[in-house]
């Protein structure tokens, strides 16, 4: 399954704790942990958002994987995942032809 998360650095929250609450993600491993849960998974930043705004795009049969994501940065973060599926813009003017017709 596909799954869309989008991670907000809560209001005050620093670049330094950012930075810290990352190595601690890779102190305890969890990023090879996290991959290792996950067929595909892409980071994504959007440019010159304050606070720091994180997409990640993840593709997944085990929905424990996103827990992991959540709860170890949960602290600083609100974050937001939604399943998705991929579909190429024809496909979905096809659909929706034929729910509203047309």
């Amino acid at each position: 399954m596909l799954y869309i998360s989008i991670f907000d650095a809560k209001e005050g929250i620093s670049i330094e704790a950012i930075n810290r609450e990352r190595e601690e993600w890779y102190k305890k491993g969890k990023d090879k942990t996290f991959q290792k849960m996950c067929k595909t998974i892409d980071r994504y930043e959007v440019v010159g958002k304050s606070p720091l705004k994180i997409i990640f795009i993840i593709e997944t049969d085990n929905v424990q994987a996103l827990n992991v994501l959540s709860r170890h940065f949960g602290d600083k973060w609100i974050s937001t995942t939604y399943p998705a599926l991929r579909r190429e813009i024809f496909e979905a003017m096809e659909e929706d032809r034929s729910i509203i017709g047309g």
